[in-house]
């Protein structure tokens, strides 16, 4: 598989998708923390919580396990794709599986960004012998899921009022794809 993929975005900008590289750290951070409050807040726990931590996990990530992708408009990364197998790979049951998390800065969305990210990572489970990709979406995030299901991703359950931020209960779709 190709490791770097270029692309015009639906406004021309071209972009391209790459593998995250130490680098990328501030980037990668400044790009998850700038969704949604309820989305980072949950996906720090996964990332890095400070520059040097994010390079640390970065430099340590396993390619034949896990992914971790970035899309960059020149120098400057919009988006990242993880893509970690289940339970890190120590639950034989579960190493066919691998999780998903997407994120775009606002200014990105709705360019087509996202759906290269998704069939980059897609590619790479195939190549990489996994047999179902899942992803955790917050029902407040109506165009990822719409982005999923159209990746051909199937909703397997909900999580009821998953998290809270402030007065507000959020659930989360749990989808799932089979390869």
């Amino acid at each position: 598989m190709q490791t770097v993929k270029s692309f015009a975005a639906k406004n021309g900008v071209e972009m391209t998708i790459r593998p995250a590289q130490p680098g990328d750290s501030c980037s990668i951070i400044d790009t998850v923390r700038s969704n949604a409050m309820e989305r980072s807040y949950v996906l720090m726990e996964h990332y890095g919580k400070d520059v040097e931590s994010e390079r640390e996990y970065i430099s340590g990530l396993d390619g034949a396990k896990s992914l971790l992708i970035v899309a960059a408009a020149g120098d400057e990364v919009v988006g990242c794709l993880a893509a970690l197998q289940a339970d890190a790979g120590r639950r034989p049951e579960t190493t066919h599986i691998l999780h998903l998390g997407l994120h775009l800065r606002e200014a990105f969305r709705g360019l087509g960004i996202g759906t290269h990210l998704l069939d980059y990572a897609v590619a790479w489970a195939v190549e990489k012998g996994f047999k179902k990709l899942a992803a955790n979406i917050f029902t407040t995030n109506k165009h990822s899921l719409g982005m999923f299901t159209k990746a051909g991703f199937v909703e397997e359950g909900v999580r009821k009022n998953r998290i809270q931020v402030g007065r507000e209960f959020i659930s989360e779709v749990l989808m799932g794809k089979i390869l």
